[in-house]
């Protein structure tokens, strides 16, 4: 993400001499139309995937029936004896994959939208006035929280089986549900046990660790890149000109956003790096949670 510094000029300038009218990106009718950009693309984020996906799924999009769905698929999957996917758990797969990509592609815009609406009021910091700095470091935290939500849907979008079973009653399942919950809870208990051998229990092992390791691929770059950053804008910070105060504010701000992004991610790394080394027991603690 490149933000401004007090020698840059707002995009989409026109050609001196070629009588268009200059278009800053700083301008507020640029920093308006990206603020209604945003808004649509979070109403899009919220709605669109239920709109988009009723004529196929459309029974999935009530909360309480995609729930006994997802327990009934499971039982039977389960029952089945055969690590292929039933019909019914592949149908809610495939739905909860195009539920997830749809939200990939509507936050991947807008993240766009909110780093250049961060770099837009920045510009407006630096060249207008000081107190837009409230609202340019809210749309640069935004942005940041835009991309651990692309980071998410990414990861539920490559292995959509786990990211189904936090949606399962859990504990409050009743008949055959709470059995096969309880089963497979002491399969993952008890390594000799009469269930750690289930086919089904199987795949799912290795499902919750392809999770572990996409969201550990995912995070550890991110680090990498917000770590980076953020050496940079320190670097900015203190090597650029001591009289330049508002400058000297948004490189510390921007700092201090990405090195605590930064530790964030360190954290979630390690923290998916040794439970993918244990998928048994952190599935048995999602089986437990749901």
């Amino acid at each position: 993400m490149r933000f401004p510094s007090t020698t840059t000029t707002g995009a989409a300038e026109s050609a001196p001499g070629s009588g268009r009218k200059t278009i800053r990106l700083h301008s507020i009718s640029v920093v308006g139309s990206l603020l209604a950009a945003g808004a649509v693309l979070v109403t899009a984020f919220v709605l669109g995937p239920a709109a988009l996906l009723r004529p196929h799924f459309g029974a999935y999009n009530n909360d309480e029936v995609r729930r006994d769905a997802i327990g009934r698929a499971l039982v039977e999957y389960w029952r089945s004896g055969a690590p292929e996917f039933p019909a019914r758990l592949t149908t809610l797969v495939d739905y909860w994959f195009q539920w997830h990509v749809i939200k990939v592609v509507i936050s991947t815009l807008l993240v766009i939208v909110l780093t250049l609406l961060s770099i837009a009021l920045w510009r407006r910091y630096l060249r207008v006035r000081a107190g837009y700095a409230v609202v340019a470091t809210a749309a640069t935290v935004l942005t940041v929280l835009a991309v651990g939500v692309l980071s998410v849907n990414i990861q539920v979008a490559v292995v959509p089986l786990i990211a189904l079973l936090p949606l399962l009653p859990g504990r409050t399942a009743d008949g055959k549900l709470a059995q096969v919950l309880g089963e497979m809870r002491e399969g993952l208990a008890e390594s000799a046990g009469p269930h750690a051998g289930s086919p089904a229990l199987t795949v799912l092992l290795g499902e919750a660790e392809r999770y572990l390791w996409v969201g550990v691929a995912i995070s550890a770059p991110l680090m990498v890149a917000t770590a980076l950053a953020s050496a940079h804008f320190w670097k900015r910070r203190f090597a650029g000109d001591p009289s330049a105060t508002r400058v000297r504010f948004m490189h510390s701000t921007l700092g201090v956003i990405t090195a605590l992004t930064a530790g964030l991610l360190l954290l979630l790394s390690v923290a998916g790096a040794l439970a993918a080394r244990e998928p048994a027991t952190w599935l048995h603690g999602v089986i437990g949670a749901s």
